[in-house]
Formats: structure tokens, sequence, C-alpha cells
């Protein structure tokens, strides 16, 4: 039987690890699969596609999966998408077409969409209203260190072995994840209203629409910071990832308590403003210490501020629609991604690297406007 007055319970703590190991599996083809377009003979355009087509699949795909989450239950959603994941990277063994790689990077989006949407599900429906903050928090943490650390090891797998060593390695992680799951039991809710399923849940729209704002730099960040590299010439992109990971880590141990205890304001604005700083200090680095001391500073702001705009696109989802909720809000977090990984491109082709992050604090600006006029006055404490 699960208890929902306690956080860390087998379920929970078995759907973060879930979590983490997801994000690594797919999350190491972010930086390398451009790379292996290229490799092969594809264009640059190609080599962007493969950035943004699964955004784009993964949009409608977590949409479809939130409402379907609430009618029929995260477990077996998740498992479809674990499916999907692991078919459409075993394909990769197989494929050396430019175009068959794109193919399977919309199947790779659409087991992404399915299985991050019904995990956070699980994850929302564990959590005790009272540690919404704490619970989500470390549910963030799962996803925000998977990104981080997921490029340090798909570079150094990629410079020591292959691309196909790189294959085999995500399927051992989505795979173990099929073990985990089935050591994992999440009740079924009914839902309390038979409605027909809507693409977006109303009650989360903001927080996807901030959460958006805040994705766009960092699709910037994961897209091109080994070109970055270059520029400035620094091999060692890796570094920025592993500092990035370690202030996320850092934020856990406060920030979390922090929004349970003093209210969303005293985590997002912070967090908000570490990232712009951290921004700021990334369009200024010229070698690899100060690229780990911008990492540091801008992930403390993101490991700050994502967990905290999740935890209120939950609490204000009613019992019924946390799935869609979810959904919804992780459509914002894709679309930004999208965003950040083209619409800054253009920006970097028309002057360089450097001012392309700089010139990215425009979404954070538009973000911390946004909350302040919106939420960020309302009552803060719970």
């Amino acid at each position: 039987m699960l208890n929902h007055n306690k956080l860390w319970t087998k379920e929970y703590i078995f759907l973060l690890i879930e979590s983490f190991f997801l994000y690594i599996g797919f999350m190491v083809f972010m930086p390398t699969l451009p790379a292996r377009i290229i490799e092969l003979g594809g264009s640059q355009v190609s080599a962007s596609l493969s950035v943004g087509l699964f955004s784009i699949v993964a949009l409608f795909t977590r949409a479809i999966s939130g409402s379907w989450n609430d009618r029929i239950g995260s477990k077996i959603l998740i498992l479809v998408g674990l499916l999907i994941l692991i078919i459409s990277t075993f394909s990769f063994y197989f494929s050396s077409i430019v175009f068959v790689l794109l193919v399977i990077r919309l199947l790779q989006g659409a087991g992404w969409g399915i299985s991050t949407t019904s995990i956070a599900t699980g994850v929302s429906t564990l959590v005790p209203p009272a540690k919404m903050g704490e619970g989500i928090g470390f549910y963030g943490l799962t996803t925000a260190l998977g990104m981080s650390i997921a490029p340090i090891l798909a570079i150094l797998i990629i410079n020591m072995f292959s691309f196909h060593f790189l294959i085999t390695f995500a399927l051992v992680f989505l795979c173990a994840n099929l073990i985990l799951l089935s050591q994992i039991k999440l009740k079924k809710k009914k839902p309390l209203h038979h409605t027909t399923p809507a693409l977006l849940e109303k009650s989360a729209v903001l927080p996807a629409f901030l959460c958006l704002l805040m994705a766009i730099p960092l699709g910037g960040i994961q897209t091109f910071m080994m070109v970055y590299g270059n520029e400035i010439h620094v091999s060692h992109t890796w570094i920025y990832f592993l500092g990035q990971a370690l202030t996320i880590l850092i934020s856990r141990f406060f920030a979390g308590r922090l929004y349970d205890v003093k209210g969303h304001r005293f985590v997002i604005i912070p967090g908000i403003l570490s990232m712009a700083l951290g921004l700021i200090v990334l369009s200024m680095a010229w070698n690899a210490p100060s690229l780990f001391v911008a990492a540091l500073i801008f992930g403390l702001g993101y490991g700050m501020t994502q967990p905290a705009l999740q935890a209120l696109a939950v609490e204000r989802a009613a019992p019924d629609k946390i799935g869609a909720a979810n959904g919804t809000f992780l459509s914002g977090m894709d679309l930004g991604m999208a965003i950040g990984s083209f619409g800054l491109s253009l920006i970097a082709t028309y002057s360089n690297y450097s001012f392309m992050y700089l010139s990215s604090i425009t979404a954070l600006i538009v973000l911390a406007l946004t909350y302040w006029f919106t939420i960020g006055k309302s009552r803060v404490v719970h």
C-alpha cells in the first residue's frame, strides 16, 4: 500500500532513478547526433533538425499522454514510452542514411514525450501536498543532473570509443528502467469528471510559458557549447556541464524546502537573477576556468527555478488533471529548448556565440517581468 503521508517511499525513489536513467539514455545523443549526421555527409540544416525534431513531436505526445495519464494511469504509459525509445535507439545501429536518422529521431521524440510526462505524473501523485516543493524539487534534480551529466559522458565516449558504443551505453540505461518499472506500484486515479482530453491544461499554461522562456538560453547552452568552445579556443567544454551539475545538486539541499516554507517568490526571483548572471559570465568566458564559473552560477539558478515552476504547475491543477498539467509544463520546456536551438543559432550566424549567449538574457528578463506581474505578487507562503 502506498503511503501518501511519506515522501521517501520505494516508488518515489525508484521513479527518481527512472527519471535520471531516462535522461542519461536519451540526452547522450543531444551533442553527438548532429556530429554523426555531418560525418555521414549531412548538412548543417540536417544537423540542426536532429535537435529540434524530437522537441516538436514530444510537444504533441506530451499533450496527449498527459490526459491519458489521468485516465489509465502512469505505469503503463511509462512502459509504452520506454519501449518506443528502446526500439528507436536500437535502430541507430543499422542507420547510416541521414534521412533515416531524422525519422528515428522523430520516433524518439514520441517515446521521450510519453515517458517523461508519465514519470513526472507518477512522481506528482506520490508527493504529499505539504512537501510539493521538496518532492518536485528532487524530481527536478534528476532531470537537471541528467541533462548536465549526459553531455559529459557522451563527449568522453565518442572521443574514446565510437557512436555505436554510445548506442549500447544508452540502451543499458533504458533497459535498466524496464527492470525498475517492474518493481513500482502506481495507483490509478479515477478522473473526477469525464471530460474530453485537452491538448493543454489551462491551469498549467502560465507556468509552462515561464518554463519556455527559461529553457531558451538552456537550449543554446545544450546545443552550441562545443561550438562555443571552438570559438574561444577551449577544447574541454565538458567542464561546463560538470560545473552546472554540481550547483544543480547543491540547490536541492535548500531550494525545495525554501519553496515549501517561504514560497515560490523566494526561490524563483533569485534563481532568475543567478541564471542571468551566469549568462553574462558565459558570454565573457575566455578559458576553461571561466566556463566553469559561469556554469556554477547558471546551474544554481536553473536548479532553483525549474523545479519551482513545475511545482507551481502541479499545485494549480485539479487532482484529476495532474497528468495533463505535467504534459503542458514539459511541453513548454521542449518548445523553449527548440526555440533556443534554432532561434539563437540565427543570432550566432550574424554575430558570434558570445553575443548569442548575452542576448539570450532577454528571455530571462521577459520571464522575470511576466512572473512578477502575474503570480509573483501573490501569497507566497504555503
